[in-house]
């Protein structure tokens, strides 16, 4: 019973640091960043045919310029963004885009979050447009009141000037009776010798 010791088998072992390792690419960006402090930059390969998904966006460090000018197959400059659970490079979208095998919750996540995004702004719109209308009715409101207030004007107007009208003939009435009776008045005292 010498032999029995309580090692792990190594399949379990590897599954299990498998299970642990975070693959995104920040990380590995860190981990190399922490193991090559000399490095200058990365470049990210992505092998979508590789059933490990670590190779779907493997990072390499570069440690020289040249490294960027000959890039071999598979290997690209563009790094993927950090929401994506398993980008791949897409060489027709020329971008990265999520492994739709492996991440299709993301991906209806991302759609959810756009609706959303488009009811909040129809919500807006359609706020913004009530608010639009009842300016307008309040606008047809006041338009309406300034209407009727000229008109009650203009009629009252209109009357003040038939008041004035039948006044100016009230005095030219008045006027020709004056001068009617003064002429009496002139031609009578003519006749009596001027006194």
């Amino acid at each position: 019973m010498a032999d029995e010791t309580n090692t792990p088998v190594a399949g379990a072992q590897t599954a299990t640091q498998n299970a642990e390792v975070d693959t995104s690419v920040k990380a590995q960006e860190e981990s190399l960043k922490k193991n090559f402090p000399t490095l200058i930059g990365y470049l990210y390969m992505s092998d979508p045919d590789n059933t490990n998904p670590l190779w779907h966006h493997y990072v390499m460090p570069v440690f020289d310029e040249k490294a960027y000018e000959n890039l071999p197959w598979h290997v690209y400059k563009e790094r993927p963004s950090d929401d994506l659970v398993d980008p791949l490079y897409s060489v027709q979208k020329s971008g990265w885009i999520e492994n739709a095998h492996d991440a299709q919750t993301q991906i209806l996540a991302q759609a959810q979050m756009k609706i959303d995004a488009l009811d909040k702004s129809k919500e807006q719109f359609d706020q913004t447009l009530k608010s639009v209308q009842e300016n307008q009715s309040n606008g047809t409101a006041q338009t309406l009141t300034l209407t009727k207030a000229i008109k009650a004007l203009s009629e009252g107007q209109a009357n003040q000037n038939k008041l004035l009208a039948s006044m100016q003939q009230l005095m030219l009435a008045l006027t020709g009776n004056k001068q009617a009776t003064s002429t009496e008045t002139t031609d009578t005292k003519q006749e009596n010798g001027g006194n």
